[in-house]
């Protein structure tokens, strides 16, 4: 109602929680990822969100030896599933009826990008075809939407190397905490502060 200050819903269908590096995500045991993977489910949630989608926030990249060592780690997780994306591998995790989350351990955004280019062409689809629609649509894959909004676990004033294509319409919401004090609160607090907001989809206020 008219001068009510409850939040108004945005309409949250995707949101992307960023934190971490790779190396302290093989760091994790298996049961450490179950309870992370619930904890984000169940932040989403509060909004009938359908993918959250995991990135680390910077890095050093996988070598050979540890992204084999993270695949057998992510096979233990319960209700979890590999799926071949054009630029790699991600895990896919839902553990009851609600949102699913998407782990994608790959720290720098450009490389993210090059890759599912170069997985496009090697696909045999033609350049003329390749529009913003195929190449979200391969980098979000399986998500089937652009992402709504971005939550950032650490400081405002670094953007996370492991984000290029998902910043171009989605609300940003800075958290300053460490990847292993994130729990479902925070993120339900972050998406408290979206829904108090007037979504700009990309613009500047005038």
């Amino acid at each position: 109602m008219p001068g009510s200050s409850s939040p108004q819903s945005n309409g949250l269908d995707h949101v992307v929680v960023v934190g971490g590096t790779p190396a302290q995500w093989l760091d994790m045991s298996p049961a450490d990822w179950a309870a992370r993977l619930v904890a984000l489910a169940k932040g989403a949630a509060v909004e009938n969100a359908h993918w959250v989608t995991l990135l680390p926030h910077h890095g050093a990249e996988f070598t050979a030896e540890e992204r084999s060592e993270y695949n057998v780690l992510m096979s233990q997780i319960p209700s979890i599933s590999k799926v071949s994306a054009s630029h790699g591998d991600r895990f896919l995790w839902q553990g009851f009826n609600g949102p699913r989350v998407i782990i994608d351990p790959v720290a720098d955004g450009h490389m993210r990008f090059a890759a599912t280019v170069e997985g496009l062409r090697t696909k045999g689809l033609a350049p003329e075809l390749v529009d913003e629609d195929v190449l979200s649509d391969a980098i979000l894959f399986p998500a089937d939407q652009e992402p709504d909004l971005v939550v950032v676990l650490g400081p405002a004033n670094l953007i996370p190397d492991s984000m290029v294509w998902e910043l171009a319409y989605s609300e940003l919401v800075f958290i300053d905490l460490g990847w292993t004090e994130f729990v479902a609160s925070h993120l339900e607090l972050a998406i408290d502060d979206f829904n108090r907001r007037h979504r700009r989809f990309g613009g500047l206020d005038s």
